[in-house]
């Protein structure tokens, strides 16, 4: 019997969810602390990375960030908002955050141009495949999978951890100073962006899940929403990995 979820405590606290949830993310924290604390930051931070491997971590990233909006944008037509709150609340977010990402990935390309890395070789660029696993699965996730399943692997999972990143990155200046300062806004723009600590997206997705499946969803919703979510994170953790190989 579903048991409807209305949250009434904060957005961004994980007291607030059902505790299906809360063990949900519980479980899944080593994961994402193995994106969120990959090598592949701190070498950018210090300006370690080898050209070929800082250009390896634009390309790389460059599907998923291009294809962020489309993701949503396939969620948006699993949510028609007649059947559920849940559904409506989704649809709502993923309508006003849909050109929100599209202005994300001119972004990016500044970014990686500021990092000598040209938009053509974004677009151009060649991956290995177990780099392209993620923006592969977030496809499959949002073509096929449940609203809430989709979302908790991609807005979320994914933006989640990549504001954890963003923000250890912009913690000082060193990373900030490495720019020359005339492109120095532009290329910080990204990461400023995602970095933002009120950035309330990933808990408005979190907050979505809840309230499409309520306090008690069946052990397949459960197990759907968190095997995708460690999917997210093990796919991103390889993306990752395959810049320092580059």
């Amino acid at each position: 019997m579903h048991i409807p979820f209305e949250r009434d405590g904060d957005l961004m606290d994980i007291g607030s969810y059902p505790h299906w949830l809360q063990d949900v993310v519980g479980t899944v924290r080593a994961a994402r602390d193995r994106v969120r604390f990959h090598e592949v930051f701190s070498l950018m931070r210090d300006s370690r990375l080898a050209p070929r491997q800082l250009a390896a971590f634009f390309v790389n990233g460059w599907p998923v960030v291009e294809q962020f909006p489309k993701y949503m944008s396939m969620n948006l037509l699993k949510a028609n908002g007649t059947n559920s709150s849940g559904e409506e609340k989704a649809r709502r977010y993923l309508i006003r955050n849909i050109r929100v990402e599209l202005n994300h990935v001119e972004h990016w390309v500044n970014w990686a141009e500021a990092s000598g890395v040209p938009r053509r070789q974004l677009t151009d660029g060649d991956s290995p495949p177990a780099a392209l696993a993620l923006s592969h699965w977030c496809w499959k996730s949002s073509s096929a999978d449940t609203l809430a399943a989709s979302i908790a692997a991609t807005n979320y999972a994914i933006e989640g951890v990549t504001g954890e990143w963003s923000a250890d990155l912009c913690r000082s200046d060193v990373y900030e100073m490495g720019f020359p300062e005339a492109v120095r806004g532009r290329a910080m723009r990204w990461l400023r962006l995602h970095s933002s600590y009120d950035d309330k997206h990933p808990w408005e997705a979190l907050d979505i899940v809840a309230t499409i499946l309520g306090q008690s969803p069946s052990t397949e919703q459960v197990r759907d929403v968190a095997a995708g979510i460690e999917r997210s994170f093990r796919y991103f953790e390889m993306s990752l990995s395959c810049c320092l190989d580059a």
